[in-house]
């Protein structure tokens, strides 16, 4: 047991975790068997059903009714608007906790999880934001590392998406103050919430310690397999960041916003490079030309803009790096 927390406890009852869950049947026993197996378990799990048409609802039942013989607090809640975000709304006004933690529910935790969270707070409550890294799984199997680092929070989630659900607690006085979850974002609505909360607080952290979530990308996912087939649910999530960049005096976050749209051009493209079927690839390569077409025409740093969408389709990885010299911030 970690220093600073009570060898006895079993419960933090100063955390609240929140999953959504749409028809996930296949997953959601693997998610929750991770969770029963925790050794620290947060003071409420709130599961939220949003519409599932499958057997979620009968599992969550099945499951809430055994850990209740456990004496863990469970609350089952339906939400009938549609998105993640409405359901994590929902579950939001359920939580009487200090701290919050989102998880969705086609990962899974490790035993350390929430106490790894726990002993992070307790040493360093001033923090409004606590994250970590995380494992993440591609289809095919294979794992890598997504890094969290509080070191230039808004810089690194820009382009490397740091506060995304499964890597972050959050003070629950903050997400509230900043309105919680962007209902009318379909996709990347994290990255949207993370924008709005950097804006707010710069008191981040950095917990350290070994992943000890693992997050698996499938097609069913919300981001799913292809970005150019949904270019308007990315681009309209940067859209949405751009608006509270301008409206925050941050040109200079502004032009990182259009730097990550060419990285996503870039993606679009090289979906392209690698699509068989003749009516997706062309619509990749459409995309692509129509978004970095609309960069290049706003912005007010074209070389440095081409350079970053040269970089990317030639290196994949890593742009990053190159953002970082070109674009320097104001505050930082």
């Amino acid at each position: 047991m970690h220093r600073g927390i009570n060898p006895r406890l079993t419960i933090f009852t100063a955390l609240s975790m929140v999953i959504p869950v749409y028809n996930r049947e296949h997953t959601l026993p693997r998610t929750l068997r991770s969770i029963e197996q925790l050794g620290l378990w947060p003071r409420r799990l709130i599961l939220v059903d949003n519409n599932s048409t499958d057997n979620s609802w009968e599992i969550m039942q099945q499951w809430s009714t055994r850990m209740k013989e456990r004496k863990r607090d469970v609350v089952l809640l339906k939400e009938p608007k549609p998105g993640a975000s409405a359901a994590r709304n929902r579950g939001l006004k359920e939580v009487e906790t200090p701290y919050v933690m989102f998880f969705d529910s086609d990962d899974e935790m490790r035993w350390m999880h929430v106490l790894d969270f726990a002993h992070a707070i307790t040493e360093d409550p001033e923090y409004d934001i606590f994250g970590r890294d995380i494992l993440y799984e591609d289809a095919d199997g294979r794992r890598r590392k997504l890094y969290f680092t509080a070191k230039s929070p808004m810089f690194n989630h820009i382009f490397r998406g740091c506060l995304s659900t499964q890597r972050m607690v959050i003070r629950t006085e903050l997400i509230r103050e900043v309105g919680g979850w962007d209902e009318t974002l379909p996709a990347w609505n994290d990255y949207e919430l993370g924008v709005r909360l950097l804006l707010a607080s710069n008191l981040v952290i950095d917990i350290g310690e070994k992943p000890t979530v693992v997050t698996y990308h499938s097609a069913d996912s919300i981001t799913g397999s292809s970005y150019s087939a949904r270019h308007e649910q990315w681009e309209k999530s940067l859209d949405r960041v751009e608006e509270h960049f301008r409206k925050a005096g941050r040109d200079d976050l502004v032009r990182l916003t259009d730097a990550r749209r060419m990285i996503l051009a870039s993606q679009y493209r090289r979906e392209a490079d690698k699509c068989k079927d003749t009516a997706m690839r062309e619509n990749a390569i459409r995309q692509a030309k129509r978004l970095y077409a609309e960069v290049i025409e706003k912005t007010d740093s074209p070389r440095k803009m081409k350079a970053i969408y040269l970089h990317n389709r030639l290196f994949k990885r890593l742009t990053w790096v190159l953002a970082r010299i070109i674009f320097p911030l104001k505050k930082d």
